[in-house]
């Protein structure tokens, strides 16, 4: 299954950052920039299709909306920070429409040291401080690595799922995306099962379902208003669509809303970082 992080896809300066024992996920992808650095053993990183082995000194750096997934096959400690592009939007421009040929790269000397004891921490920086090491750390990315252009048709999954994460809220059909992507319909059904391994309506739910579940958390917004902000087209298919994916009603996951964000803050050693966000 392939995962949108909606939490991962805000912008205004969010910021999170996880330590991870034997690093597991899925294949997942957002709209934030996402930095690796392995501290002992190995992490596979899978991007794109491609497979890259990240040793202990390494680090790597995935875009908007690359479709990753990490795996630690003889143990391993990682530091997993994922920041907008508006801490570093001079580098974001750079690198639109790009991608890495391989996303490994290495942080020597003075700038390896001010990341381990300012950025790898339990605690995030200030916000002139973390966007200086976060410039840092990109410079030392364009240093090291080829970027290639992304050509249209060249990732099936790239772009199925760019245009549902542009397009989720909207009534979508797999008609509409298969006209609007170029492809024949039985063409891209064939595709699309093969990839995702689930239906369409399925994949769009899942979408839909991780913003209502950031903003059931983050505002009080009427559950109606979420439900029809979100792309769905009655309340009914909204609550019937969350229960099957939560096991709870929208109103019941509201009220755990507190219980839910202290988890969201607390678990594993990591902090949202969003300074001036609304």
């Amino acid at each position: 299954m392939i995962v949108h992080q909606a939490h991962n896809s805000l912008g205004n300066f969010s910021y999170n950052a996880f330590f991870y024992d034997d690093c597991q996920w899925f294949y997942h992808f957002h709209k934030n920039f996402e930095l690796i650095h392995v501290l002992s053993g190995q992490v596979e990183l899978t991007l794109g299709g491609r497979l890259f082995c990240l040793e202990a000194g390494d680090y790597g750096l995935i875009l908007p909306n690359e479709l990753h997934s990490y795996r630690s096959p003889n143990g391993s400690r990682a530091w997993v920070g994922v920041f907008s592009a508006d801490f570093v939007d001079g580098f974001d421009r750079l690198v639109k429409g790009k991608q890495a040929k391989d996303p490994r790269f290495r942080c020597e000397g003075a700038l390896d040291g001010y990341l381990k004891a300012l950025l790898i921490t339990q605690e995030p920086p200030a916000l002139l401080t973390m966007k200086s090491l976060l410039y840092g750390a990109c410079g030392a990315f364009l240093a090291q690595v080829t970027l290639e252009e992304v050509t249209p048709g060249r990732d099936f999954l790239w772009e199925v799922t760019r245009y549902l994460t542009q397009n989720f809220r909207e009534p979508v059909t797999f008609s509409k995306m298969a006209e609007a992507l170029g492809y024949e319909y039985h063409y891209l059904s064939r595709q699309f099962h093969r990839h995702f391994g689930m239906s369409f309506r399925s994949l769009l739910n899942a979408y839909r379902l991780d913003e209502a579940r950031q903003r059931l958390l983050s505002t009080d917004e009427s559950i109606t208003r979420i439900a029809f902000e979100t792309g769905f087209q009655t309340v009914r298919t909204f609550n019937r669509a969350f229960v099957k994916e939560q096991g709870l009603t929208p109103s019941q996951f509201r009220a755990h809303a507190p219980r839910l964000r202290q988890q969201l803050q607390n678990s594993d050693g990591s902090f949202f970082y969003a300074e001036g966000q609304t």
